[in-house]
């Protein structure tokens, strides 16, 4: 497979997207006058599907590429290419959901179940999907991800007993990024999940945010991110990099810290035990700690502090 026909859909595809979604929201506001709006919307659309054609292109490209690599190499396409796919995945996904996504994060509308379930769920689906078709499904990681171990019940209750020290600790370096962000006069903007706590059913919640997230996540970041990087870079970059990206990933300036924190130590979690269900439990009991709290403050259950 000749590597160019990626690249050229990748860049004429986006170009040919963001040009159209330009000249529609031009002609929204009556700076452009447009003939027949419904071309550029057509053109849009053709314009992300050929990104998205050149992005698996890619992907596919490198999996036949590498292939011929030995089994203790990492042989699927590029991390950087496989976070991009989930994120245009999940865009894709939350796309007929906009009315939903403005009603979450900006109070405007009524945010539908549907929708609140798409908007959960979409980041955790891309991730689980990406990961099978381009990592679990070609073989491009022998033995991913490591689950098998024996003393699965040990992994299980290292991950809750880690968890219960990574929350209490992700707690105190939080509090300590309100108080300097606060300091240098930044506003602090609550996350997607934070918003979702006090609009959403509870059990949909707990679902997306304690059981999905996790899962989906650890599956990604130290199932995939990790273990490549581990074969290809080396411990220090497989340590570095997973971290970094799953605090990127989380879209907040006040919980980049304490996140790439909590990524560094599920990571050595995972390293230390070998089992990807000792960061899963340890994951869900960060996650299920936070989400308890959040709820027993929206019913005012336990009022906290503002």
């Amino acid at each position: 497979m000749p590597r160019w026909p990626g690249p050229l859909l990748v860049v004429g595809g986006g170009l040919l997207a963001l040009f159209a979604v330009g000249a529609l929201m031009l002609a929204g506001t009556g700076e452009l006058v447009v003939r027949n709006p419904g071309l550029l919307a057509w053109l849009a659309l053709g314009g992300a599907l050929l990104f998205v054609a050149g992005l698996v292109y890619s992907a596919v490209r490198q999996i036949r590429v590498r292939r011929f690599l030995p089994p203790e190499r990492y042989r699927g396409p590029a991390i950087l290419l496989l976070l991009v796919l989930v994120l245009v995945l999940s865009g894709v996904l939350t796309a007929p959901f906009s009315e939903d996504a403005a009603a979450l994060l900006l109070g405007d509308g009524e945010l539908t179940l549907a929708g609140a379930f798409v908007l959960l769920v979409s980041t955790q689906t891309s991730l689980l999907l990406v990961s099978w078709l381009f990592v679990f499904r070609p073989k491009a990681l022998i033995g991913w991800p490591s689950w098998a171990a024996p003393n699965a019940g040990g992994a299980l209750r290292a991950g809750l007993g880690w968890g219960l020290l990574a929350w209490a600790g992700a707690m105190i370096v939080s509090a300590g990024m309100v108080l300097l962000l606060e300091e240098l006069g930044i506003d602090i903007e609550p996350q997607a999940a934070e918003q979702a706590l006090q609009l959403v059913d509870p059990w949909l919640a707990i679902l997306a945010i304690v059981i999905l997230a996790p899962l989906a996540e650890e599956i990604f970041f130290r199932g995939v991110v990790f273990n490549a990087w581990l074969r290809e870079g080396g411990r220090t970059w497989a340590y570095l990099g997973s971290s970094a990206l799953f605090a990127v990933i989380h879209l907040s300036l006040v919980a980049v810290v304490p996140i790439f924190l909590l990524g560094l130590a599920l990571a050595w979690v995972y390293r230390r035990t070998g089992n990807l269900l000792a960061p899963i439990a340890m994951h869900a009991t960060v996650n299920g700690l936070s989400v308890t709290l959040a709820l027993l403050a929206r019913y005012q259950v336990v009022p906290l502090p503002g």
